[in-house]
């Protein structure tokens, strides 16, 4: 598996973007996930690249909980794998738990994504090249 992505969960990308821009990040267009009741942007450092995720604001967000619990933060990362079946099943056995099945995300181009827990090291995403 290669990273993709460090995922950080913002309260809001346009006031969040200035400060990783002056880390030296430079930053594509948001996308609006209404699927996932988010925004997304991604952001690029020399080859290291980051996603800022913004709730939609009505509460209803999976981001939501990780803010009100932590604030803004990274909170997972995301691997690409050939295989995304493949991936979960060779995980589960290594005790990763499903937390959102494999669906087509907006921001990868319909690429198909898949979220994991593992009790160890937290959340990770699994999108397919």
């Amino acid at each position: 598996m290669q990273v993709d992505h460090i995922g950080y969960a913002v309260k809001n990308i346009e006031k969040a973007k200035p400060h990783f821009e002056t880390l030296g990040f430079i930053f594509e267009d948001v996308f609006t996930d209404n699927d996932r009741k988010i925004y997304i942007c991604f952001g690029n450092n020399g080859g290291y690249r980051i996603e800022l995720i913004q709730p939609i604001g009505n509460g209803e967000s999976p981001i939501d909980i990780v803010l009100k619990n932590n604030g803004p933060t990274p909170y997972h990362i995301c691997y690409k794998i050939s295989d995304i079946e493949k991936a979960i099943e060779e995980l589960n056995k290594k005790h990763f738990i499903v937390s959102s099945m494999p669906a087509e995300a907006i921001a990868f181009g319909g690429k198909r994504v898949a979220f994991l827990y593992n009790a160890k090291i937290g959340i990770i995403e699994l999108v397919e090249e």
